[in-house]
């Protein structure tokens, strides 16, 4: 190049050339470098506003991406936006099924033409690929972005000629992941070349980044709706959402209100389980009996054709329930119930050991006279309580007599609970006698009575069942011991000294009484209280209480007996009568039941009679007869060498002061 602007004087010399050329190079490097300085300050400005107009593009994004739950609705969003920003002509988006096995076209597109690209938006609609196969599949595969710069070029990609057609040279494709997992997959076309692939790179990353914070929260709000409709130990629907499902499937009934069971489920022998092993191994057991349910109910609704609708739901501790919707028989409930029976008679593992856990099933089905799907809960649970009541492994399903029995059973229960507070209960006094010549009283049984405020005096084999079955009999049966201990000590204390042996007194004790943990404790805090000497005082339980704990009813037994007080096996013979509960358990009494005494001319009551009476001499263990009814009856008894007996023929049960009277009518005598 040659400069104008310094032209040399005829009389230069080569000095001042030198010192022009100098200048004139100087000159031409500050023109260069102000040149540079300002295509730098141009790039510069053109990418401080390609960053400010892509952080407009993120901003909006993330703006509607926060504002909004509907992940469709942002995938569509940003799809849009970036085809604008980048103008592109098509973009597609596609959810990765379960599993990552293939990609799935789920119907969110945007297209800049519509027209023009009708042919490949209609097959990017709707497609799927397994995974390595077409633009999405190979995103899948290798969990990173793919390009095309020339679809013409690419015989793989599948919709090579509807791309083709549409005019479309490039495209890319971009996973979007959730943490670890892909979960979905934004494909996008351009009829130009896509150039500067790292800031197309970085954008969408970016852009995908937000879409994907969708999904989480999403995920996070299935995950706590689950939670609050699950059971968190066993997955299976809750009391909250099975309500909701059987308001659902009662609202759906037809006219006739038929074609609905509710099943109500409570395993037998849990509680012993849970209290052997810990909660450890009973929530191992729920989980267990859980999945052989569910494998019950999918067994039932295969075979069953058309079986409806089952859910099977846990409400709470090992109790369950089956909702049956849509049935297409009145005994399909029955069927199924056999089937869950049948499933839990194979022992359960826990701790190395075997264990069994069988269930009480209550069914109620659907009908005209049902109002509400709660009224059909109440029934099914009442069912379920009658099959628990018969013993374990039962199903019962819900009648009306059902109904009517249920229902007077709750009013007793609940006269129940205002006659303990009302202080209703009476205890009258039966005799016991020494049989022989003289017949000396030896002592009393008390018995409890009922002294109802309409209904007048009730025996106890009108309420005591029912007191038993609801619980109520340990409040009722701690108020008979403190009660008779307090009565027998006045009657000692009236007694003057030196006027022979003192009358015993003998209480019968339920097995929920004996079983409370504080039982032994309780014994204590009477005799103190009441002063009554130890050895008056004689404690009767049935063989029902060695059977379910025998090592606890010898360590309990063992205790109050080291404080001189007296125990009686009651109704032997009747229930599990083994002879290893009379070498292991420190009895003092056994009682024959009455039973054998009514039948005592019957020559295999009498030798059960003798047996029970050998039996009791080889121990060292006294003999009471209950139920002697006639002076026939007492002269056998005494003949067979059995101490002490009473009974209606001896003397019948009496009110405390006629009862008591006996002991001045003996020292009379």
């Amino acid at each position: 190049m040659k400069h104008e602007a310094f032209p040399l004087p005829l009389d230069a010399t080569p000095a001042d050339a030198q010192t022009v050329e100098k200048l004139r190079r100087l000159l031409e490097q500050e023109r260069r470098a102000r040149r540079d300085a300002e295509a730098i300050a141009e790039r510069g400005l053109r990418e401080l506003y390609e960053s400010q107009v892509r952080l407009a593009l993120l901003q909006r994004i993330t703006d509607f991406a926060n504002q909004s739950n509907d992940f469709g609705a942002v995938l569509d969003m940003a799809l849009k936006e970036i085809c604008v920003h980048m103008g592109w002509d098509f973009a597609n988006a596609i959810r990765v099924a379960e599993g990552g096995r293939e990609a799935v076209a789920c119907n969110t597109w945007y297209a800049a033409d519509p027209k023009r690209l009708f042919p490949f938006v209609e097959v990017s609609r709707e497609f799927t690929v397994p995974r390595g196969e077409g633009l999405p599949g190979r995103v899948l595969r290798d969990d990173h972005p793919h390009w095309i710069d020339d679809i013409a070029d690419e015989a793989w990609f599948h919709r090579r000629r509807e791309a083709l057609q549409a005019k479309l040279l490039s495209a890319c494709a971009f996973p979007i992941s959730v943490g670890e997992e892909m979960v979905a997959i934004i494909e996008f076309f351009s009829s130009k070349p896509m150039v500067d692939k790292d800031n197309i790179l970085l954008t969408i990353t970016q852009a995908g980044t937000q879409v994907g914070r969708v999904i989480e929260r999403e995920r996070a709000r299935a995950a706590l709706l689950h939670d609050a409709l699950h059971d968190a130990m066993t997955g299976l629907p809750n009391r909250v959402l099975l309500d909701e499902r059987c308001r659902a499937a009662f609202q759906h009934l037809p006219a006739d209100r038929t074609g609905l069971a509710i099943m109500v489920i409570d395993l037998d022998g849990f509680k012993a389980i849970n209290d052997k092993y810990g909660h450890h191994a009973g929530d191992a057991l729920l989980v267990d009996v859980t999945g052989r349910f569910e494998a019950a109910i999918v067994a039932f609704q295969q075979s069953s054709g058309r079986a409806g609708h089952a859910t099977l739901a846990r409400v709470g501790g090992d109790e369950f329930v089956v909702l049956l919707d849509g049935l297409p028989d009145p005994e399909a409930a029955e069927r199924l119930a056999a089937l869950l029976h049948d499933v839990l008679r194979a022992p359960t593992q826990v701790d190395n050991d075997l264990v069994n856990a069988g269930a009480s099933i209550g069914i109620a089905y659907s009908g005209p006279v049902y109002d509400d799907v709660e009224q059909i809960r109440r029934d099914a649970d009442l069912a379920m309580y009658e099959a628990k009541g018969e013993g374990s492994g039962r199903t019962v399903t819900f009648t009306d007599a059902l109904g009517t029995e249920a229902r007077n059973r709750m009013a007793l229960e609940r006269e129940l609970r205002e006659a303990i507070r009302d202080k209703q209960f009476v205890l009258f006094y039966q005799p016991i006698f020494a049989l022989g010549g003289d017949r000396r009283l030896m002592g009393y049984e008390a018995l409890i009575r009922w002294q109802h405020p309409t209904r007048g005096l009730i025996d106890p084999g009108a309420f005591l069942p029912a007191a038993e079955e609801s619980g109520l009999i340990v409040f009722i049966g701690d108020w008979v011991l403190r009660q008779a201990c307090t009565a027998l000590a006045r009657l000692h204390a009236r007694m003057p000294k030196g006027s022979g042996e003192p009358p015993f007194i003998s209480i019968n004790i339920a097995p929920q009484q004996f079983l409370q943990p504080s039982f032994a404790q309780q014994i204590q805090r009477v005799l103190a209280e009441t002063g009554v000497p130890p050895d008056c005082v004689r404690l009767e339980v049935t063989e029902g209480v060695a059977i379910i704990d025998a090592d606890r009813t010898r360590q309990v037994l063992e205790e109050i007996r080291d404080w001189g007080v007296r125990t009686s096996l009651d109704d032997f013979g009747t229930g599990y009568s083994s002879l290893s509960y009379l070498q292991n358990l420190p009895f003092d009494t056994l009682k024959i039941d009455r039973s054998f005494v009514a039948s005592i001319d019957d020559p295999k009551s009498r030798n059960i009679v003798r047996a029970i009476l050998d039996l009791a001499g080889s121990l060292n263990l006294s003999v009471v007869a209950e139920g002697i009814e006639s002076q026939d009856q007492g002269r056998t008894l005494i003949e067979m060498g059995c101490e002490y007996g009473q009974g209606f023929h001896l003397g019948v049960p009496l009110d405390e002061k006629a009862a008591f009277a006996l002991v001045d009518e003996r020292r009379a005598a």
